[in-house]
C-alpha cells in the first residue's frame, strides 16, 4: 500500500522497512532480524514471508510489493503500469493520481463508488483504489483517517509525558523489592 506513514516502518524497531525515494515502502534484508512485527502491525496484512528463502524460518525474506525501485532507478515505469492494457493501473505523484481517479469517479459515477480508497484511510497511502463495489467487499479494512504510528505516539506520548508513569512504576517496584528483602524479625 506504500502508506504515507506506514504502520510496518514505525514497528519495525531495525529499521529495515523504511519510507523511501517515490513514496516507496521498503525493504533491506541485510537489517532484518525476523521479528515479525511489521506483518502484525500492517492494517492491510502486506508485509508476507518467504519461509523457504535462504534465511529459513528464522530469517525469512519479506515479500511485498516495492513499486519495482530497480525499474524506477533505470527511469523505468513500474512493470503493472507499463503492461496494462486498460490504464487501470497508473503511476505518478499521489497529487496526480487522485486528481485523475476524481476525475473518473466525476466522468462515470455510475461505475464507481463515489469514494477513493486510500485518499485519507489509515493517514493516506500511495497507492489509490477506485472500485464498483464496497471497498470492504474486495478485503479492504475500514481504518480511521488516522495513521497508526500516529494514534501509537499520541498514547505513548501520554503515557511517557515526562516520565511520570515510568518513575512511579519504578518507585513501586523498588518499595516491593525494599519489602521483600528485608530479614524477618527475629521473635523476641
Amino acid at each position: 500500500m506504500h502508506c504515507l506513514d506506514p504502520a510496518c516502518a514505525s514497528a519495525c524497531m531495525m529499521g529495515a522497512l523504511k519510507k523511501r525515494e517515490h513514496g516507496i515502502v521498503s525493504w533491506d534484508g541485510t537489517r532484518c532480524v525476523g521479528c515479525r512485527y511489521c506483518q502484525i502491525a500492517c492494517p492491510y496484512n502486506i508485509p508476507k514471508f518467504e519461509w523457504n528463502s535462504d534465511g529459513g524460518f528464522y530469517n525469512p525474506r519479506i515479500i511485498k510489493c516495492e513499486l519495482c525501485r530497480e525499474r524506477l532507478a533505470e527511469g523505468k515505469e513500474p512493470a503493472c503500469t507499463e503492461v496494462c492494457p486498460r490504464q487501470a493501473v497508473i503511476f505518478g505523484q499521489r497529487a496526480a493520481l487522485l486528481a485523475e481517479a476524481k476525475r473518473r469517479i466525476a466522468e462515470h459515477p455510475e461505475v464507481y463508488q463515489p469514494e477513493v480508497y486510500g485518499e485519507h484511510e489509515g493517514g493516506g497511502t500511495q497507492v489509490l483504489y477506485l472500485s464498483h463495489v464496497p471497498f470492504d467487499k474486495i478485503g479492504l479494512p475500514a481504518l480511521t483517517e488516522e495513521s497508526l504510528p500516529h494514534m501509537v505516539h499520541k498514547v505513548q506520548g501520554t503515557i511517557y509525558k515526562g516520565f511520570v508513569a515510568p518513575v512511579a512504576l519504578y518507585g513501586v517496584l523498588a518499595a516491593v523489592i525494599t519489602r521483600n528483602t528485608r530479614k524477618p524479625e527475629e521473635p523476641s
